[in-house]
């Protein structure tokens, strides 16, 4: 069975309300049991849900606002801007992308986030 664009649309809901809940259990229940995770950060990809929910269990607290999304087939793509909770209003927020790609029943087969890394370092340091 074919993902539709409601569905992606449905999903993209989710993922945004899990990742805002800061239940890595819950939003890394939306991705498959063998799926890929890469950012521009990374040297090697986080293959496996187990593996990107731990991952993410590390990750900071983020005030993540949406920018725009684009839908094309089963792939989902989201512009964002960023502030890790623990930071000053006045730090700089940082903005990137990132890309979902989600298999025949739904759930997330790959996942990349791509970001400056320069300016969240220099976000960090603000």
């Amino acid at each position: 069975m074919a993902v539709t664009r409601a569905d992606v649309e449905a999903l993209r809901g989710e993922l945004r309300k899990q990742l805002g809940s800061g239940d890595m259990v819950a939003w890394t229940a939306l991705f498959s049991d063998d799926c890929e995770f890469r950012n521009s950060a990374m040297s090697e990809a986080v293959t496996g849900r187990a593996a990107l929910r731990a991952f993410a269990e590390s990750w900071p607290r983020v005030d993540n606002q949406e920018e725009w999304y684009a839908i094309d087939g089963n792939r989902l793509v989201v512009g964002w801007n960023e502030r890790q909770e623990s930071m000053q209003e006045s730090a700089p927020r940082y903005r990137g992308f990132s890309t979902f790609v989600f298999d025949e029943s739904g759930l997330i087969r790959s996942y990349e986030g791509m970001f400056d890394t320069a300016a969240v370092f220099a976000a960090i340091k603000a």
